[in-house]
């Protein structure tokens, strides 16, 4: 006790307030950690020396996996051998992200990859890379692996067995960099998460999932076959980002786009690049009816060449076709068109009846990357006008003092909008 009557603890009498904690609470703490860090901590006590053996999950970082490499791959090898069969209990999750350059590895992974999907892992993480981009072959033991509910996986080969017969409990698939050598169905009852980003071989994939409920596909190296998806009547969120369209003479990427959208009643968040754009632009005019109504939807991407006057009547259709749209996202990637394609759109943008409808639900609008001040003044003022809900619209090129006081000074459907430009 000080001078002031204050219990003092002397070092003996320190209790270990982390110790007592519950036991998910621990787990919690030294998942947070690197794996190596967490080994360390066998060191503390008698009750500690097990503890992180026993962590459902095993997390081996790049930077962790990479440390190791730099002595020696066998040293790797060894470290996480040694890793493996130190663990005690059920495994949940399983990431491995390592760069690798002897063959020896992928037949170390082979052997780590059977033991975790043999302990019940329910998520399972691999990005194997190789300095030969020799692609790393999932061995059979993932495919028939019962338990996964979420499988991250980049550069890696798909190949099925003979066997395979889906994944009844998966929810998340993602897969980058993923190569399909053969024609491939993935039955999936339970997928609602699906992501496919930069794979190759993609004209062999057969996905089916009928409660899909967000898609997005990012920059395929070959043909997909988009109609595999029309049955997926609860899709909420779909991204379509191409570089091309890979010419497939019994598929027309054009009505399949066009049925696509008008098959999903329930999307909420869409995300088109320039080049859907352009295949949607074909069928869609100004003046006709919308080719299809998107009721549900609320949040609206695009990525638009606004020197092409029917990317800029499919952008005002697609506005027309959600009714109850609340936020609207534009990038220009290139402007190709000419000058007179652009003064074309502003004028039709300035008419009175341009949208012929009120946008009662829209409020927040942004523009990125515009190459035409006039185009850009235009596109907002039809929002400032027409849009009774709008909070604010931001603009991410400056487009000069005049037009911005020209916008700041103009009557307003909405007393809360705020205009932001940078």
């Amino acid at each position: 006790m000080n001078q002031d009557g204050v219990s003092v603890a002397v070092e003996g009498d320190i209790e270990d307030r982390i110790s007592v904690l519950p036991r998910n609470v621990i787990d919690c703490i030294l998942e947070l950690l690197p794996i190596k860090e967490a080994a360390k901590t066998c060191t503390l006590s008698k009750s500690w020396r097990y503890i992180w053996s026993e962590l459902p999950k095993l997390v081996l970082y790049y930077e962790f996996c990479d440390e190791l490499i730099d002595e020696s791959e066998s040293k790797f090898r060894e470290v996480v051998d040694g890793i493996m069969l130190l663990h005690m209990g059920k495994i949940v999750q399983f990431d491995l992200d390592v760069r690798v350059e002897d063959l020896a590895s992928y037949t170390a992974i082979d052997r780590w990859v059977l033991y975790v999907t043999r302990n019940s892992v329910k998520k399972l993480h691999l990005r194997i890379s190789n300095i030969d981009d020799r692609s790393y072959a999932l061995p059979p033991c993932v495919f028939h692996c019962s338990t996964l509910t979420q499988l991250k996986l980049a550069r890696c080969s798909f190949k099925p067995p003979d066997s395979f017969r889906g994944f009844p409990n998966l929810v998340t698939l993602r897969l980058a960099s993923v190569t399909f050598s053969e024609h491939c169905v993935i039955k999936a009852p339970l997928l609602a998460n699906l992501t496919l980003n930069c794979c190759d071989g993609m004209q062999y994939l057969n996905i089916v999932s009928p409660v899909l409920k967000s898609l997005y596909v990012c920059y395929p190296h070959s043909y997909i076959a988009l109609n595999c998806f029309m049955n997926c009547k609860n899709l909420r969120d779909l991204g379509l980002v191409f570089s091309k369209v890979v010419n497939n003479p019994k598929h027309d990427h054009r009505s399949t786009l066009m049925k696509l959208l008008d098959s999903l009643p329930a999307l909420e968040v869409l995300l088109l690049d320039s080049l859907f754009i352009e295949l949607l632009s074909a069928d869609v005019v100004l003046s006709s009816a919308p080719p299809f109504i998107l009721n549900c939807l609320q949040k609206l991407s695009l990525s638009v060449d606004f020197g092409k006057l029917g990317h800029s009547s499919c952008v005002l259709q697609l506005i027309k076709c959600s009714p109850n749209l609340s936020e609207l996202k534009i990038r220009v990637r290139n402007v190709k068109g000419t000058d007179d394609n652009v003064e074309a759109f502003v004028k039709c943008l300035m008419t009175p009846d341009c949208l012929q409808l009120p946008l009662n639900k829209l409020e927040y609008v942004s523009f990125y990357g515009f190459a035409s001040p006039n185009c850009v003044q235009a596109f907002a003022m039809l929002f400032i006008f027409q849009a009774p809900s709008l909070l604010r619209i931001f603009i991410e090129q400056p487009i000069g003092t005049k037009s911005s006081k020209d916008l700041s000074d103009l009557p307003r459907a909405s007393s809360k909008v705020e205009l932001v430009i940078r």
